[in-house]
């Protein structure tokens, strides 16, 4: 039943629903594997050894699993989009950012790690004519990555380490109509599907109040075919294989000190090396800060054992509108819910995100996520029968 459970989820995790204004660009919406505790820290956490890592970005933070451990989340919110000349817009969103699960086996611990990787979803209409006749064009985007990892980290007093093996695979999807009321709609879709793998690298270490972790994702090339269909062609085509879209090489560092043993504070820096690939020609940069208040279990009043945090990030995307630069700034904030059982709890976590600039671009989103995340431990393991065989004893008479 367990293993039913777990097959639904990786199911579910491919319903995902980012939706952006500028998704005719490209793929806006970025997903650093992040669980909902790292979300509520601006996206921290890839040096965090001072919790039971979840968010598997470094393929070293396993390492913090001591029992079978099982972590999944939902998260559901609303864009606003708005441009130069007044208009405006809200869209909503829904879509389930990662799936994973560990299991240690003493200083050797494996897991398997599902999660949304990249997205963007949009659509809009507009009216027109031609030749007098009114018209209402539609365009449509829809495009996905998902990446699923395998992942084996070593835990050693030295440095922990860690590798994944990731295989990426995903869609993008371009629809276009002219819709007539009286005549002929011209209409076509343009498919494009694509897959391959990689690999990540990555390493932690604690040392009294500090720990730091850094890793290293391999490029890849997604390779895959296009499909073209149309009702002006009697059957689609499927066109030749070749490299559709490019993973590029990432780079990312992470530190976090605790202090006054209920407080943390990190720091994260991710670099992407787009100007190795062929759609992109600069590279980007993502810079996250985080503050959490982690109370001991067990102490004070009520109000005074809820985990709290705050955080937020900078981005800048690695495509333009307008011949700009797009970026993006976020601020999010997030708590706890410990569970009856020893281990298990509820993570909550808010996300508000601005996205491009109506001076520049013309047009601007700002998106407001709500994300909640659960985590279980020795998920596999059965309560142990306190039944057994027993004698009667008779009754002397």
């Amino acid at each position: 039943m367990r293993f039913k459970f777990i097959i639904i989820m990786v199911l579910i995790s491919t319903a995902i629903f980012g939706n952006s204004i500028f998704s005719f660009e490209g793929m806006p919406i970025q997903s650093y594997g992040c669980d909902v505790y790292s979300v509520g820290m601006g996206g921290t956490g890839s040096g965090d050894l001072f919790r039971v890592n979840t968010n598997y970005f470094n393929p070293a933070n396993v390492i913090t699993a001591n029992k079978v451990i099982l972590s999944t989340a939902v998260s559901m919110g609303y864009q606003w989009y708005s441009d130069n000349i007044g208009n405006s817009y809200r869209d909503n969103g829904l879509f389930f950012p990662y799936f994973n699960f560990a299991v240690p086996i003493s200083n050797h611990k494996f897991a398997f790690n599902f999660n949304s990787f990249s997205s963007g979803n949009i659509e809009n209409e507009k009216p027109g004519v031609w030749e007098g006749y009114e018209y209402i064009e539609i365009n449509r985007i829809n495009s996905s990555i998902f990446k699923a990892e395998l992942i084996y980290a070593y835990k050693n007093p030295f440095v922990n380490a860690g590798l994944s093996l990731d295989y990426y695979l995903g869609h993008r999807v371009r629809y276009w109509e002219q819709d007539f009321d009286d005549i002929y709609s011209p209409k076509y879709e343009v498919e494009k599907r694509f897959r391959n793998a990689g690999f990540s690298f990555g390493i932690n270490k604690k040392i009294g109040n500090l720990s730091f972790g850094t890793f290293y994702s391999s490029a890849a090339d997604l390779e895959g075919e296009t499909i073209y269909k149309s009702p002006d062609i009697a059957d689609t085509l499927d066109l030749e294989d070749k490299t559709i879209y490019e993973i590029p090489r990432k780079i990312s560092t992470g530190i976090t000190w605790k202090f006054m043993e209920k407080y943390k504070v990190s720091f994260d820096a991710n670099y992407e090396l787009w100007k190795n690939t062929e759609i992109y020609d600069e590279n980007t940069y993502r810079l996250a800060l985080g503050l959490a208040y982690d109370p001991l279990s067990g102490y004070g009043q009520w109000y005074e054992r809820i985990p709290l945090r705050c955080g937020g990030h900078y981005r800048v995307l690695p495509f333009e509108k307008n011949d700009k630069k797009i970026d993006e700034k976020s601020f999010s904030f997030g708590g706890s819910i410990p569970l009856k059982s020893s281990g298990k709890k509820i993570d909550i976590g808010i996300n508000y995100l601005l996205r491009g600039d109506k001076n520049k671009h013309g047009v601007r989103e700002k998106t407001v996520m709500f994300y909640f995340g659960i985590t279980g431990f020795d998920i596999f393991s059965k309560r142990a029968k306190r039944m057994g065989h027993r004698e009667i004893p008779k009754v002397d008479y």
